[in-house]
């Protein structure tokens, strides 16, 4: 088995942790970081979504998955999956600089895609000025 991380940062927002089985159970806490986990996971598929809520910016945060079970009855032992959290590190670099503000600009009026998601700063499924100021916001900010 095993589990990812993919999303944005910061409030609430739904995390899908892909599987190469099918999973049809298990839980998520919030072990390091701030934040917490909303409501019971959901799963469809190889994919267990956990929402995720008041996570705050600019930290790495770990997420425990307790008794995930596959189709087979095959239960994954605890595992932690952690993510960065960084406000407008559109690149993924763990810093927001001058090369996030360019990216975010440049898709600005794009429709949102699963190539630029990431410049949709607000999550509002749209790249407009307001990510573009969010991002410049942020500038300097960074994670080890």
């Amino acid at each position: 088995k095993r589990a990812g991380v993919c999303g944005q940062t910061g409030g609430y927002h739904p995390h899908g942790l892909p599987f190469d089985n099918a999973v049809v159970s298990g839980s998520a806490t919030v072990t390091t970081g701030i934040g917490s986990v909303a409501g019971n996971p959901t799963f469809s598929g190889h994919t267990m979504t956990v929402e995720l809520t008041g996570i705050a910016d600019v930290q790495r945060i770990g997420v425990t998955l307790h008794g995930v079970t596959d189709n087979f009855a095959q239960v994954l032992p605890d595992t932690t999956v952690s993510m960065n959290m960084l406000i407008g590190d559109t690149n993924g670099n763990k810093t927001v600089n001058a090369s996030d503000v360019a990216q975010t600009k440049a898709q600005s009026g794009a429709t949102v895609t699963a190539a630029n998601f990431r410049e949709d700063i607000n999550a509002n499924g749209s790249i407009t000025a307001s990510d573009v100021a969010q991002v410049k916001a942020n500038a300097g900010h960074t994670v080890p």
